[in-house]
C-alpha cells in the first residue's frame, strides 16, 4: 500500500470536531453526568497543590492552555481523554469533584500572585470566581464512528506526559466499553486485590495507585494462558491485546481456572516473603515474578509439597544463575526471553525439565 493511500485511510478512521465551552459549561455538564471521567481515570489525579494553584493562577491572569480532548460514546456523553489534571482542578477548586479525597482545593501562593495563598472558592472574589467560569476552553472531540483502535492509539499518545496515564489505567478506560468488561475487570479486581498477593508484592502507594497490582494480574494471566500467541515486539501490546479480547468475548472457563492457580500459588508463597521477587538492585523484579509464578502455573509436579524454606533456597540459586541473569537483561520481557527465564526456572526450583 502506497504511503499517500495509508495516511487517506487512517485519516478516515478519526472522525473528529472541537467547540469552544466555558469552564461553567464543562463543570454542569460534568454535575449532570454528561462528561465522564471514569473511576479508574479519577485516581490518576495526581498534580500537587502548587500545580494546581498555578493552573486556576494561568486562568485568572488569561495565560493560554492546551486543549482537552474527549471521545463521544455510544449514548452522546463525552469520555475524557486528555485534560484530567486541568479539568480535575477546575472541579476540585469549585467543590464539584465527585472525589471526595481530592475535592475542594486550597490555593498556595501563586507563583506570580502570592495573595492567592489560602485562597478557596469560598473566598475568592465573585469577579474573579466568574472570570473562571467564563473561561472557554478547547475541546477536541473524537466521533464515536471514530475506528476503535485509532482511538484506543489517540488514547495512548495523548497520555504520554509526566502526569500521564499507566497503560493499565488506559486500559481500565477505553475498555469500559466493551459488553463484557464487567467480568474480566471483577476478576482483574479481586485477584489484584488478594491479601496474600499483596503481601508478596510489596510496591509503594504511589506505583500502587497507578494500577500495578492490576497490571501484574494482568501479566501473569496473558503469559500463563496465552504465551504462545505472544508475539508482539512491545510486551504491553500483547496485555492490551489480551485484555480486549477478554473483554470482549471472555473465555471464562481459562479466567477462572487462571485466577484459582494464581490464588493457590499466592498463599503457598506469601510466607517467603517479598525478597522472592528481588533481583540485583530491583526490590521487585518482573523476570523474578514470571519465573515463579509462571514455573509454578504450569507445572505438572506438585510444588506444595516443596518445603518452603527449600523453595526458598532454590529461589536464592535462581537469582544468581549466569543464564537467567542473561535473559533477565534489557530485554527480558520479549517472548525469547521469558520462555527461556521459565525453562530455567522450573529446572531450578521444581527440578521440572519438561
Amino acid at each position: 500500500m502506497e504511503i499517500n493511500e495509508r495516511i487517506s485511510q487512517y485519516r478516515q478512521d478519526i472522525k473528529s470536531d472541537r467547540v469552544d465551552m466555558s469552564f461553567g459549561e464543562i463543570i454542569n455538564m460534568y454535575k449532570d453526568d454528561e462528561i465522564i471521567i471514569s473511576p479508574e481515570y479519577q485516581r490518576a489525579f495526581r498534580w500537587d497543590l502548587q500545580r494546581q494553584t498555578d493552573f486556576i493562577e494561568s486562568i485568572l491572569l488569561g495565560i493560554p492552555f492546551p486543549s482537552i480532548f474527549v471521545a463521544t460514546n455510544a449514548d452522546g456523553t463525552w469520555e475524557l481523554i486528555d485534560g484530567l489534571q486541568r479539568i480535575s482542578t477546575v472541579l476540585s477548586f469549585f467543590g464539584e469533584l465527585k472525589n471526595p479525597e481530592k475535592n475542594h482545593l486550597t490555593l498556595r501562593s501563586g507563583s506570580i500572585v502570592p495573595e492567592l495563598e489560602d485562597i478557596t472558592i469560598d473566598t475568592l472574589p465573585l469577579d474573579l470566581k466568574l472570570a473562571i467560569k467564563r473561561t472557554p476552553c478547547r475541546v477536541e472531540i473524537i466521533q464515536k464512528d471514530s475506528h476503535f483502535e485509532m482511538r484506543y492509539e489517540l488514547f495512548k499518545r495523548l497520555n504520554t506526559g509526566g502526569e500521564g496515564l499507566t497503560r493499565q489505567e488506559i486500559r481500565n478506560c477505553i475498555f469500559r466499553g466493551f459488553e463484557n468488561y464487567r467480568y474480566f475487570s471483577d476478576i482483574i479486581t479481586a485477584c489484584s486485590s488478594n491479601e496474600d498477593f499483596r503481601e508478596i508484592v510489596n510496591i509503594s502507594s504511589e506505583i500502587q495507585e497507578k494500577m500495578m497490582y492490576e497490571e501484574l494480574f494482568l501479566r501473569f494471566f496473558s503469559l500463563h494462558a496465552f504465551r504462545v500467541s505472544y508475539t508482539e515486539k512491545v510486551i504491553q501490546d500483547f496485555f492490551d491485546k489480551i485484555m480486549k479480547k477478554q473483554c470482549e468475548t471472555p473465555d471464562k472457563e481459562i479466567i477462572a481456572r487462571a485466577a484459582q492457580i494464581f490464588t493457590e500459588i499466592c498463599s503457598y508463597l506469601r510466607p517467603l516473603g517479598y525478597e522472592i521477587f528481588k533481583l540485583a538492585r530491583l526490590n521487585f523484579s518482573t523476570s523474578m515474578f514470571d519465573a515463579i509464578l509462571l514455573s509454578l502455573s504450569t507445572t505438572t509436579k506438585d510444588y506444595k509439597s516443596i518445603a518452603q524454606d527449600t523453595f526458598k533456597a532454590r529461589v536464592d540459586l535462581l537469582r544468581e544463575d549466569d543464564a537467567f541473569k542473561r535473559n533477565a537483561g534489557a530485554a527480558s520481557s520479549n517472548a525469547s526471553a521469558i520462555n527461556n527465564k521459565l525453562i530455567i526456572a522450573r529446572r531450578i526450583l521444581l527440578d521440572d525439565t519438561e
